[in-house]
């Protein structure tokens, strides 16, 4: 298990071993269960510790922006954003090597250390890459 998962089951532990068993009230006709309070806080407690368990249980999912290149070993793409070069991984998801594409997925190492980047879908097609002259200075 994840150690996000672990962290979750902790949590959720914790507060019921925390929380007081019920008391019978002495007396006549008294008030019989736990107070307005008590509910109120025992259901902000339990909302609370349920989303955090969703925050660290789904897996959050990045977005890269770049030109689709192909090269050897398959494709890859230079985010615009951090300048970070990424073999893309697809499964379900085509991709054509001369388009600026946003992608949404999740990063990752390779075996020999490169980075990967996961593709999960494709977010936006901007059409394809322009490729930047340099403009040479006459000597």
């Amino acid at each position: 298990m994840s150690s996000k998962l672990w962290i979750g089951l902790l949590l959720c532990s914790s507060l019921c071993v925390a929380s007081s068993p019920a008391s019978a009230q002495q007396g006549g006709f008294g008030h019989i269960g736990p107070s307005t309070g008590e509910v109120v806080g025992i259901l902000v407690g339990t909302a609370a510790v349920l989303g955090l368990v969703v925050y660290l249980v789904i897996p959050k999912q990045k977005t890269v922006e770049g030109c689709v290149e192909s090269g050897d070993g398959g494709m890859r793409l230079t985010d615009g954003k951090d300048k970070h070069t990424y073999a893309l991984v697809t499964d379900k998801v085509s991709l054509q090597p001369g388009r600026r594409l946003t992608l949404k997925g999740k990063k990752s190492k390779g075996k020999s250390g490169t980075r990967q980047f996961g593709v999960r879908k494709l977010v936006k097609d901007q059409g394809t890459c322009k490729e930047e002259s340099v403009l040479l200075a006459p000597h």
